[in-house]
């Protein structure tokens, strides 16, 4: 989200200042050739702590006020790497200047170097590594790569305090865990990448205190995707997709339909079943080998691998109904509910089709001011809206939209959009509109209240 960004950022920056300036006075008031090995080492042994550290800290930080959590989180398990990064280059600097004459030289060609690396080092993490292998395993070796120089060079010169004194450091740390789950949760599947954690567990339902049959559930982030029951348990599908699936009952066969946002494959499927012709569009690869291998998904349904807002920007091809079912998490991305976005939707739609919207339930009040801004934006798009409900508890249900060109009878709840803003592409505020709902919706998880 923007706070998460503003906050890393800012962090980075402060951090970085801290340690050029930490590193000068270091330079200047010590004369020992292995500060540069020793602040080396400490940095790398912060960097291999930090996916613990981070989840320890986070574990017990989950119920706290967003900000407040975000900014001493960070500051706790960000800022330590950070500073001691930040040193280095001074540390360097000092090292390598043999004069004063080469000092400004020398300045330049670190900090190119830096900067260099850094932008190397930016695009093989966000376009390759950190999709591929998620962020703990990268954040171990890059910790393990940036301590192989420093600790040969003190091995070598028997300098083993500090090198016992960091690995005693790295242990206690990676001992820090969340509390492990209940025995009888089975981890089918568990791995970090482009939409942060997937996980998938066979989930215990119990009757009399004995398990009468295991619920197969997918999470992203720990939020909730995708629920899936055995046949013979009589259990329901999600409430969310009964209602599209109800709403969508009159479509005729062979209709096509484009779901942005696969999850688990279960809307997917009930359409497919339908006898639908289903385009569904996934960011996360992951996801759909997760879909395939542990939700039994439909292979007549055609995947593309795409960011769902690039996907309508590209398309040419029509669709009777567009359904909306994208969440980060517990998030609605906002770059794809803008003004903009709906409207170049409108012109994917064939004659008479309609787009169809699923999001949180909190549509009063201030928490539930940015669902009725993105009611707001289809509004503006040119859209007659019918707003459906699960439930009447707005914390333990979905909203969601039906929408078409053409006037509508029946409009469902009624929405005030007073106080609601026009989503556009210039002023990217969904996250903070949905901030309340969104921290509601997460803990409503941890509670472990199950939509």
């Amino acid at each position: 989200s923007l706070y998460v960004w503003a906050t890393v950022l800012a962090i980075t920056l402060g951090g970085l200042a801290i340690g050029y300036f930490a590193g000068g006075e270091l330079s200047y008031r010590s004369k020992n050739k292995f500060s540069l090995f020793y602040v080396l080492l400490i940095g790398s042994a912060f960097m291999i702590a930090m996916p613990f550290s981070s989840k320890f800290l986070l574990h017990y930080l989950q119920s706290s006020k967003l900000i407040p959590s975000l900014l001493f989180s960070g500051a706790c398990f960000l800022l330590p790497p950070v500073i001691m990064m930040g040193m280095v280059s001074p540390l360097l600097i000092d090292s390598l200047s043999g004069d004063k004459k080469d000092a400004g030289r020398m300045a330049g060609t670190v900090y190119a170097i830096s900067t260099v690396g850094g932008i190397v080092a930016t695009f093989l993490l966000g376009f390759y590594v950190i999709p591929e292998f998620g962020l703990t395993l990268p954040a171990i070796i890059f910790g393990c790569l940036l301590a192989l120089i420093p600790a040969y060079v003190l091995l070598k010169n028997k300098k083993f305090k500090l090198l016992i004194l960091v690995s005693s450091v790295c242990i206690v740390l990676s001992s820090f865990h969340k509390p492990k789950a209940p025995s009888d949760i089975k981890t089918l599947y568990s791995a970090e990448g482009l939409l942060g954690q997937l996980l998938v567990v066979d989930y215990p339902v119990y009757e009399k205190s004995k398990i009468k049959y295991y619920s197969r559930i997918l999470f992203c982030n720990r939020i909730i995707q995708t629920v899936s029951t055995p046949k013979d348990s009589l259990q329901p599908t999600l409430p969310y997709i009964q209602k599209i699936t109800n709403e969508l009952s009159a479509l005729k066969k062979g209709s096509t339909v484009l779901l942005l946002g696969l999850g688990g494959g279960a809307l997917a499927n009930e359409l497919t079943t339908m006898g639908h012709q289903i385009d569904a569009v996934e960011f996360d690869n992951r996801m759909v080998a997760v879909a395939k291998k542990y939700f039994e998904l439909n292979p007549d349904i055609d995947i593309e691998i795409d960011d769902a807002r690039h996907y309508l920007n590209a398309c040419s091809k029509k669709y009777d109904v567009i359904i909306f079912d994208l969440f980060k998490g517990e998030e609605n991305p906002n770059h794809v509910l803008t003004i903009e976005s709906l409207n170049k939707a409108k012109i994917l739609l064939n004659p008479g089709g309609q787009l169809v919207l699923n999001g949180n339930g909190y549509l009063q009040g201030k928490i539930g001011r940015g669902m009725r801004s993105i009611y707001k934006t289809f509004n503006a798009a040119g859209f007659s809206v019918k707003t459906l409900t699960t439930g009447p508890d707005e914390a333990y249900r979905n909203a969601l939209y039906f929408a078409t060109l053409h006037r509508q009878n029946t409009l469902g709840e009624y929405i005030d959009t007073t106080d609601a803003l026009v989503l556009l592409d210039e002023f990217p505020v969904l996250d903070i509109l949905n901030k309340e709902a969104n921290r509601a919706w997460r803990l409503g998880y941890i509670q472990n209240s199950i939509r």
